[in-house]
């Protein structure tokens, strides 16, 4: 009997701390369990593999400034170093305070009726460039890429949020904490806390009666909504209250441009609002918008207000100290020369050739897998391997992009607002010039470790950051389930819902086989369905829908890089090597309060479900890690979603 219970406490232990039951269970928590556990401070929203590179990277970029700053070798070094002083003269910045806005601030205050004060608003919005009556881009026509034409995005609303945060119950907390802020900051003004308060109600009144007639964020899931395309006289129609003639010629823009409205209820109902009864609401509407893009050039009094709503916003409480504030500012307004140097510095060509050898295994392989597909029709499939042929590859910084910093002029003899003023004018001229030379510029930071797929010119980019998640020393398996998943990801985005609506020249285009769109569809919403059903916090599912195109090319990257293992005939080893890389590359944990907000704002799947789930419908796994129906980790075969 002793030895009986001697072996069932053996067993029990054993099962206790048996390696393959746990993996079997929760995959990603077994491979992350070291960061998962590691203990978030009060000023950090938490780690993950993305944060904990991406500080090595800002600690890179910010040597890079500094050497700059000292050195100060050319005119375009002088001018990043005179920014930075700027910034760090405290006093000088506590002493000035918000006077170079005050003149537009009265202006505002001046206004006798409506007609002033749109003309008034109109000429802030220019000098400023902040979105009063339109949210203006320049950006390739989705049909013609080669122009550009004019997008109108919806007006921001408080501190540049969404509409969802005035209409959608979930964003009520976040709500509270911008109204709370608004109130902080008209009092800093000089309101008394009554009036303060009075304010911030009627213009959250005012925000929640123009997002109740504007489109939420599933609108934005499709690609096909920014564009609609209007005339001048169209504009005319909606913006009723607006002299058209006068904001075009005030702004700058030709009469002939084209121009596409991606939310035209929004400019509507605003339009609708543009009374004399509102005079003293839209008025204070205004002087808030300036003083929320501007306060954190001014002093601490205002600044400080900036900085501990973005804190409470995430949850956090970071002091973030003068020097790096500067540091961010220059990095700001002068990235593209900062990309420039921190590419030749840390982009060597070993790392790059590297790289491009695994994209060019990965795209040889979406052809066969194209090939391969199941619903597609034989002249979709054609068309799809056209556009896969004909991606663009970019490593490192694209030279083609414009660099408009070098029409800075810093004046230290001038305050840290009236420079960024200047600095904004030139960006804003800048902007619409390319609507005639059709320039581009570049969309993520070199300094950013990111990733993403262009559909208007079919490319797929990595900043060089994002070589800092992996080493060339690597196994060719586990650099396949780190760099390799997110080159698969971003090629599968080409295919993805909105990417599929654009040909291989970066036209949206309709190149599909009718059936087979409807077919693609089907599956489309087969995985919304799949990813609803996971809890990710107690009672908050995963929104399947706003996650949608993320997770079909998360379901497509790893079928794509688990495949291309299996052709070159990786071993049951190599291939768990592969997807503990995988798993690792989405190693997090964060403050329940970011996540929430990631939950609501983020159009990923948290980085444990970009494992599990994934994991879960690729059958290869199931057979890698013997997992069957008495473990976690499985779900029935006809249950798993594999589109790609």
């Amino acid at each position: 009997m002793k030895y009986i219970r001697i072996l069932l406490l053996l067993l029990l232990i054993t099962s206790c701390t048996n390696k393959e039951i746990n993996i079997k269970d929760d995959y990603y928590e077994y491979i992350n369990k070291d960061i998962i556990n590691k203990k978030i401070k009060d000023n950090e929203i938490g780690y993950s593999t993305f944060t904990l590179s991406q500080e090595k990277v800002n600690n890179n970029t910010n040597k890079i400034i500094e050497n700059i700053i000292g050195n100060k070798e050319n005119q375009k070094e002088r001018q990043m170093s005179s920014l930075y002083n700027l910034v760090m003269n405290k006093e000088v910045r506590n002493k000035i305070d918000i006077n170079p806005l005050k003149k537009y601030l009265n202006k505002i205050d001046s206004s006798n009726n409506i007609s002033e004060f749109i003309n008034n608003s109109i000429d802030i919005e220019k000098d400023l460039n902040i979105d009063i009556f339109t949210n203006l881009t320049v950006s390739k026509d989705y049909k013609n890429n080669k122009q550009n034409i004019i997008y109108l995005y919806p007006i921001n609303f408080d501190y540049g949020v969404s509409s969802d945060y005035y209409i959608d119950d979930n964003y009520m907390y976040y709500h509270a904490i911008l109204k709370k802020y608004n109130i902080r900051l008209l009092k800093q003004y000089g309101y008394s806390k009554d009036k303060a308060k009075q304010i911030s109600k009627d213009i959250d009144n005012f925000y929640i009666e123009i997002a109740t007639n504007s489109h939420n964020k599933d609108y934005y899931n499709n690609i096909e909504n920014y564009y609609n395309i209007k005339t001048k006289d169209d504009l005319k129609k909606i913006y009723s209250n607006i002299d058209i003639d006068n904001y075009y010629k005030k702004l700058n823009i030709p009469n002939d441009t084209t121009i596409s409205i991606v939310d035209e209820e929004n400019y509507k109902k605003l339009n609708e609002l543009l009374t004399n009864n509102n005079l003293v609401t839209l008025k204070e509407y205004v002087k808030l918008k300036i003083l929320q893009n501007y306060s954190i050039y001014a002093s601490d009094n205002y600044s400080n207000i900036i900085y501990k709503l973005s804190n409470e916003l995430q949850g956090i409480n970071n002091n973030i100290s003068e020097k790096e504030k500067a540091l961010n500012i220059v990095k700001s307004y002068f990235s593209y020369d900062i990309d420039k140097i921190y590419t030749d510095k840390y982009l060597s060509k070993e790392e790059y050739n590297d790289v491009k050898n695994i994209i060019d295994d990965i795209l040889s392989y979406y052809k066969e897998n194209i090939n391969n597909n199941k619903f597609l029709s034989n002249s979709t499939k054609n068309k799809a391997k056209i556009k896969i042929n004909n991606i663009k590859v970019n490593i490192g910084l694209n030279t083609d992009y414009i660099n408009y910093t070098d029409n800075y002029s810093i004046d230290t003899n001038k305050s840290l607002i009236e420079n960024i003023i200047n600095i904004k004018s030139i960006q804003s001229n800048y902007l619409l010039n390319r609507l005639k030379d059709n320039k581009e510029t570049t969309s993520v930071s070199q300094t950013m470790i990111n990733a993403y797929y262009n559909p208007q010119n079919n490319s797929i980019n990595f900043p060089t950051a994002l070589l800092s998640l992996y080493s060339k020393e690597d196994s060719y398996y586990k650099k396949l389930g780190n760099i390799g998943m997110i080159i698969a990801h971003e090629i599968t985005h080409a295919i993805d819902p909105n990417g599929a609506k654009f040909d291989e020249y970066g036209n949206l285009n309709n190149w599909w086989n009718t059936e087979d769109y409807t077919k693609y569809n089907n599956l489309k919403s087969k995985v919304i369905k799949y990813y609803n059903k996971y809890e990710v916090l107690k009672g908050i599912n995963l929104n399947g829908k706003l996650t949608v195109n993320e997770n079909i090319a998360d379901l497509g990257s790893i079928s794509c890089i688990t495949n291309l293992a299996l052709n070159k005939g990786a071993s049951n080893k190599e291939l768990k090597e592969l997807y503990t890389s995988f798993a690792k590359l989405w190693a997090s944990n964060y403050q329940e309060n970011y996540q929430n907000i990631l939950l609501l704002e983020d159009v990923h799947s948290p980085n444990k479900y970009r494992v599990n789930a994934t994991l879960q419908s690729n059958d290869i796994f199931y057979k890698v890690y013997k997992i069957n129906k008495f473990n976690k980790m499985y779900i029935p075969k006809k249950k798993r979603i594999n589109i790609w």
